[in-house]
């Protein structure tokens, strides 16, 4: 995530996949000097020198398909679609190639599949091929991108900062019932750690969740409990399903224990990490979903986590491509997942945010929610804790008992309320009547089954109570 360690990192940060800093036919010694600049970081320097060689070598089609890649490296892509433009009247089959790229990476979809198009003719001469398609997936891509301009969520974000890429989780402002989130050194000596990662704990402080490389080297999601004493059990990956081709990385497990955000690379990715979701049931976390725009972009998108207490979700992002730094985004969200139309000409704006602004309601009063996190930041008691969440079509969230207008519907959260803990309460019962099995236990099989049915049950009583709550509120 760093453009100052080497030209193929910059690479990758820029377009995450396709174009090349390539070899050039202009003189060797200025290039590789210009290369070097760029690798140890200095871009704008490595910049300044490869405009002056090209004022030596204005025909040199090389030299521009550099400086686009440079240029968009640190997210001027305006003077990178110039450049790239200047190296394709040069000759540059690659720059129409990286036109492509950077069309894809603003959303415009209808002029990337055209570029690639008109890449793909210089390929052949007549009848006969005479250059090898280097395109890779970015068809693949272009596909992914138009599919996920169809489900952009709508969501307000009210806050931005950019804060250095080495500790951005110390940035994340959470309550204690959301957890914390830690560096690797929190793991205890003898346990592998993926870098870069964080430690995840709950805020029981029992277990940690994290990324550590397995023996091929891909990142994995590893889990491991608190034992009786200061002892911590061996780890295990955290769910079989999770690296989908990729590495995963970044977790985060709602309070819930079963919802489960981390960021992946894999296939269904955007390009570089994107965020997923999964959930846990009794044979462990399903299939990952992509969230989806506007989390999501071609660049890195990863740690995304949410505070049920102050109201508000953070994740961390290099979509702004600013050297050695991440950008983070505070954002209310929403119970209900509400996309934007996609017809809405805003809505590559909107998918990239372009400005926050963009997403603002009048009604939302966001120095009351920016004074929620400082409460959190100071170590505040203040904010009022919420009893639970449930959502009124119509009216909204309720956090409280006092939200409700109508007393039957006051009555009858009570009663779901009462139910919820007891389908909690035998749900962890059941859990550790299957642990005891899991370790020998084999003569409380029957009751197992038993368990479960009721379970079953008493989960489809629980839907109706909160419907009665509703209904009755409604």
């Amino acid at each position: 995530m760093e453009l100052n360690k080497t030209i193929s990192e910059l690479r990758r940060m820029a377009l995450t996949a396709g174009i090349l800093l390539t070899a050039s036919s202009a003189p060797a010694q200025s290039l590789d000097e210009a290369r070097t600049l760029a690798e140890d970081g200095n871009i704008a320097d490595a910049i300044t020198m490869l405009l002056q060689i090209e004022a030596d070598e204005p025909k040199n089609a090389e030299i521009p398909q550099l400086l686009g890649d440079l240029y968009l490296g640190t997210g001027r892509d305006d003077d990178a679609r110039q450049a790239y433009s200047e190296a394709r009247r040069k000759g540059s089959r690659q720059a129409i190639l990286s036109l492509a790229e950077l069309a894809n990476l603003n959303y415009r979809v209808d002029e990337a599949r055209q570029l690639l198009e008109d890449y793909r003719k210089t390929l052949k001469k007549g009848k006969r091929t005479i250059a090898t398609d280097e395109s890779g997936d970015l068809p693949d891509r272009i596909d992914r991108t138009e599919n996920m301009l169809d489900r952009v969520e709508q969501i307000e974000v009210i806050d931005s900062i950019v804060v250095d890429s080495e500790d951005f989780f110390s940035h994340f402002r959470l309550s204690a019932e959301s957890g914390s989130i830690n560096p690797p050194d929190v793991l205890p000596a003898n346990f592998s750690a993926a870098h870069p990662t964080i430690v995840y704990e709950p805020e029981s402080g029992r277990q940690m969740i994290w990324a550590a490389p397995d023996n091929e080297g891909v990142f994995k999601l590893m889990s491991s409990s608190l034992l009786y004493g200061d002892d911590w059990e061996k780890p295990a990956p955290l769910g079989d399903d999770l690296g989908e081709g990729g590495d995963a990385n970044y977790p985060f497990l709602m309070p819930d224990g079963i919802t489960l955000y981390f960021a992946n690379d894999g296939e269904n990715s955007l390009g570089g990490l994107d965020i997923f979701i999964s959930r846990r049931n009794e044979d462990g976390f399903l299939q990952p979903q992509n969230i989806g725009m506007p989390y999501n972009s071609p660049y890195d998108d990863y740690m995304f986590a949410i505070d049920e207490l102050t109201g508000v979700g953070w994740w961390a992002t290099d979509r702004n491509r600013i050297p050695g730094k991440v950008t983070i985004y505070v954002f209310i969200p929403s119970e209900l997942r509400k996309n934007v139309d996609p017809d809405n000409p805003d809505i590559s704006r909107l998918a990239r945010l372009s400005s926050i602004k963009d997403t603002w309601k009048p009604t939302t009063n966001r120095n009351e929610i920016l004074r929620r996190i400082a409460a959190v930041k100071s170590g505040g008691h203040n904010i009022p804790k919420k009893q639970f969440e449930i959502f009124i079509p119509g009216r909204g969230i309720y956090t409280t008992l006092d939200d409700f207008r109508q007393p039957q519907a006051r009555q009858a959260m009570q009663s779901y309320l009462t139910a919820r803990q007891q389908v909690a309460d035998a749900e962890n019962k059941l859990a550790a009547m299957r642990s005891e099995y899991s370790r020998g236990n084999h003569d409380n099989a029957e009751l197992i089954r038993q368990a479960e049915k009721q379970l079953s049950e008493a989960k489809g009583m629980l839907t109706g109570l909160r419907n009665t709550v509703i209904s009755a509120e409604q």
